[in-house]
């Protein structure tokens, strides 16, 4: 498992509820390599932007071969109404800039979709919250620019910048993603210290929410009706003519 931070903080918050890592230099990046329960986990802080971090999961991807790739950090959020704090799970990331590109002759994506399955182990584990994830390089509150809702939209929007770098490098691939991400602020001037007390008790329980998530996906990943006949148990339908064949 690999996960792609922008800042050190971050970076040190999921490293946090690993078992035995460590700290070191990785090409361009200080990465933290360690276990969470019996996987690997590496955590890159990729550093801050879609380039920064649409690199780092290049790397991860050609170099690490990773089970999975988790987005993991702070993000703003237009409304007001979603206490800060709050753990999201994104069920879609939008890369706005993208939507914008509407006359080009060629299809470029634009949103991103999260497997089902991994959204529903974050799901599982109370206090988290599903939302939409906008990447958006501006401020998150400008009243005259500011992320745009899509039509229709009914729900929770949470605003970063790396997200969609992270899925679109993972989506083209085929490496199941995960954008996980405390609201740290609404765009308020004092965004720093904000993110500073988003760095306490939010971001270390986000982690934690990661280890339990993680463990239950590959768990379930684990159980398929091919394993549970080579486990030895004998099929329903099996059982059934076995059961009818003794009648004769």
């Amino acid at each position: 498992m690999v996960v792609i931070a922008a800042h050190a903080f971050e970076a040190r918050a999921v490293a946090g509820v690993g078992r035995a890592v460590t700290k070191e230099p990785w090409g361009q990046w200080m990465i933290y390599r360690g276990e969470m329960w019996d996987m690997p986990l590496t955590v890159i802080r990729s550093g801050p932007g879609k380039v920064a971090a649409a690199a780092a999961t290049q790397a991860a991807v050609q170099y690490l071969d990773p089970d999975l790739l988790i987005s993991f950090g702070t993000a703003g959020s237009p409304d007001l109404d979603v206490k800060k704090g709050t753990l999201t799970v994104a069920r879609s990331v939008v890369d706005v800039a993208l939507t914008e590109l509407v006359e080009l002759p060629v299809h470029i994506p634009d949103r991103f979709e999260v497997n089902p399955e991994v959204v529903g182990a974050f799901l599982d584990v109370p206090g988290v919250v599903v939302s939409t994830l906008m990447c958006w390089e501006g401020h998150v509150a400008s009243r005259i620019h500011r992320p745009p809702k899509p039509e229709n939209f009914d729900g929770l929007m949470v605003v970063d910048w790396e997200s969609a770098a992270v899925a679109q490098v993972a989506q083209m691939w085929d490496v199941p993603w995960a954008a996980v991400k405390v609201v740290s602020d609404h765009g308020e001037k004092e965004r720093l210290r904000l993110l500073a007390l988003a760095a306490k008790r939010p971001l270390q329980w986000a982690a934690e929410i990661c280890r339990r998530a993680c463990f239950s996906y590959f768990e379930g990943r684990k159980t398929s009706p091919e394993e549970t006949v080579s486990n030895g148990s004998v099929p329903e339908v099996q059982e059934q003519e076995c059961l009818e064949e003794n009648k004769v």
